[in-house]
């Protein structure tokens, strides 16, 4: 093998750190910082960090498994798909103890598990197929009039609204594309901006998610035909594209603004997950979000149905487990936007333990 993990022994509390051609002369130690965005300098991070890399020195040494769960996690981000199941693999691999699901949850990690291997171009088009059905079998429960069950149709329903001719004329070019065997991201791509100028003739200038992957910032090479020519790092574009041409057919000019659509999305689920999570750690029991103003993608049944998931699949818990959630609970609230309110801001009890240990 020539990229392996480094001894648990030698590796830092937060970090990571692989070695390339181990025994050979031209050997290679690379170290990756785990926590979101922050410094590699552990003396600026803060508190809760502190205590929680305090629980992972106490422990034992983490099986195999459990490093490259950390690992994972230090990939997560909320803006990139498949968001919020990659909260729920996460918590199932927790509670299991193993790493059976190397898909690709974000852009952070700073290439650990591609060095590894795990996310290799197979596993990457596997995951793509995978994403790209589930928006598939969404789209058309939309058609079909039927009721959402799981966060992709939440977000399907939610994006388009009620069914009007023009949107089902949209979403059944879409499926089309989608169903195709290999799907040209150039083709989706042009789906979508001609539905989005339908709309705002001068959505191209909208940098936010979903809308930054049509700039050619994004893509300074222009868009290629072939998926297989797309790097690792690009594919959420794929989900970009449909997530921006669901808005620009469902949302825009209905109720909020297409960004702040999207943000209602995201700001949801994080509240639902985080709540789930905290109780967990606090040994509580489940509850639903009952207190949330208009939601439009978490029912109250729903909301339930989260935090009993997230429970069932950490299971019983242990000291590497709560470490492992501990971290997981942290890189959720290290990416919220201090600097603007959100749903989560009127619900401190999402993020309690985490005070509760210092």
């Amino acid at each position: 093998m020539s990229t392996k993990l480094v001894a648990y022994e030698y590796v830092p509390s937060g970090f990571e750190m692989i070695i390339k051609n181990p025994g050979k002369a031209e050997q290679e130690i690379k170290a990756w910082n785990l926590w979101f965005n922050l410094t590699h300098d552990p003396e600026a991070w803060d508190n809760e960090i502190k205590r929680i890399n305090e629980m992972q020195e106490r422990l034992g040494e983490p099986t195999v498994d459990q490093r490259l769960i950390r690992a994972q996690m230090a990939e997560f981000c909320r803006l990139h798909p498949p968001f919020p199941q990659s909260i729920d693999i996460l918590c199932e691999e927790i509670g299991t103890g193993r790493f059976s699901k190397p898909v690709k949850i974000g852009c952070e990690g700073r290439g650990l598990l591609d060095s590894l291997g795990y996310h290799d171009h197979q596993s990457l088009k596997d995951q793509r197929k995978e994403i790209l059905t589930t928006y598939a079998r969404s789209l058309n429960k939309w058609l079909e009039e039927g009721h959402p069950e799981n966060p992709t149709e939440f977000k399907v329903f939610g994006f388009l609204g009620q069914p009007a001719t023009s949107k089902e004329s949209f979403v059944r070019k879409l499926i089309s594309v989608i169903d195709s065997e290999v799907p040209p991201i150039s083709s989706l791509k042009k789906l979508s901006e001609n539905e989005c100028k339908k709309a705002d003739g001068e959505f191209e200038t909208l940098g936010f998610r979903p809308f930054n992957c049509f700039l050619p910032a994004c893509w300074p090479d222009g868009f290629p035909d072939s998926s297989d020519s797309i790097p690792g790092r690009k594919i959420c574009c794929y989900f970009m594209f449909i997530d921006a041409g669901l808005l620009c057919a469902g949302t825009f000019g209905e109720k909020r603004s297409m960004f702040d659509e999207f943000r209602q999305h995201t700001e949801e689920n994080i509240l639902a997950y985080s709540l789930a999570i905290n109780t967990w750690l606090k040994e509580a029991p489940p509850k639903p979000v009952t207190s949330l103003i208009n939601p439009s993608y978490i029912a109250e049944d729903n909301a339930l149905e989260i935090a009993e998931t997230v429970h069932s699949a950490l299971g019983e818990k242990d000291e590497a487990k709560e470490w492992l959630t501990a971290c997981l609970l942290k890189t959720i609230k290290n990416q919220l936007h201090g600097k603007r309110t959100e749903l989560i801001d009127d619900f401190p009890e999402a993020f309690s333990w985490l005070k509760d240990i210092l």
